[in-house]
């Protein structure tokens, strides 16, 4: 997930994404039983993420 100003949250080490966006006024939450071997993120992160974007109907 990219950085943006009004977005905040954590990508856990443990299989946890949470972001708020007040500007969408959204809150995610994502909690999978894989744990990051690597520095890298999981595919799993981006996709829920990309999906969780497109999911708003402004």
């Amino acid at each position: 997930m990219s950085a943006t100003p009004e977005r905040f949250g954590w990508n856990g080490g443990i299989g946890t994404s949470a972001y708020s966006d007040p500007k969408e006024e959204m809150v995610g939450i994502l909690m999978t039983q894989r744990i990051m071997d690597s520095p890298t993120s999981p595919r799993i992160f981006a996709d829920f993420w990309t999906s969780v974007y497109q999911a708003i109907d402004d």
